[in-house]
């Protein structure tokens, strides 16, 4: 049988090109995809709240990862209208969710900023606008602060320094491993296809 031609050849090498491509393309979003996002929150975002609830919660589409169960890495912060801070900044980790004991001042435009440690130990952080409308004769108003609240010493928005650091050494390894796998997967398909196969033996 006649060895390959020149244009079997390009197109071999072609297809070991557009192989590696896609292995780097899935190696590399693939992690990416792995980090929780925001579902749902209480209140929600650009919500007219009007009965002061008992939680600000945020939750996420997976269980997030909390190494000490302290919430280090974990917050949610309120800003009012009058650039004070509401709520004490103690946060509880409850699967998916994070929460803190809601508290609001004066009527107005609130501001929630969240972070939490995605269930593939990278942090994940945002923030959305609500409207505190209370009922006038509603006394829920407390006391705001100039600074960020802290919780039993520990700031909030600041990952605790006693939390052990995420280690993704293996899930990297994994992804890294997989990939050249598969790479290597695809250069012996394409020199199996590439190799001169014998001449049938003559009658």
């Amino acid at each position: 049988m006649r060895a390959p031609t020149w244009a079997a050849r390009a197109g071999a090498f072609l297809g070991v090109g557009a192989a590696l491509a896609l292995v780097a393309a899935f190696a590399i979003a693939a992690p990416a995809a792995a980090h929780n996002y925001y579902v749902s929150s209480t209140p929600a975002i650009n919500e007219v709240v009007t009965t002061l609830p008992d939680e600000f919660t945020v939750t996420t589409n997976d269980n997030l990862l909390d190494l000490n169960g302290t919430g280090g890495g974990f917050f949610i912060e309120v800003k009012g209208p009058d650039g004070l801070y509401y709520g004490d900044g103690c946060v509880t980790v409850n699967g998916a969710s994070v929460s803190m004991p809601a508290a609001l001042g004066p009527a107005g435009e609130y501001t929630l900023a969240w972070q939490v440690v995605s269930t593939d130990g990278h942090t994940v952080s945002d923030s959305f606008h609500f409207t505190w409308q209370p009922a006038p004769d509603a006394e829920t108003s407390t006391t705001g602060s100039s600074t960020v609240p802290n919780c039993h010493g520990t700031a909030v928005g600041i990952p605790d320094s006693t939390a052990p650091p995420a280690d993704n050494s293996s899930a990297d390894i994994l992804w890294i491993g997989g990939a050249v796998v598969a790479v290597a997967l695809a250069i012996v398909a394409t020199l199996m296809l590439l190799r001169p196969r014998k001449a049938p033996p003559a009658a």
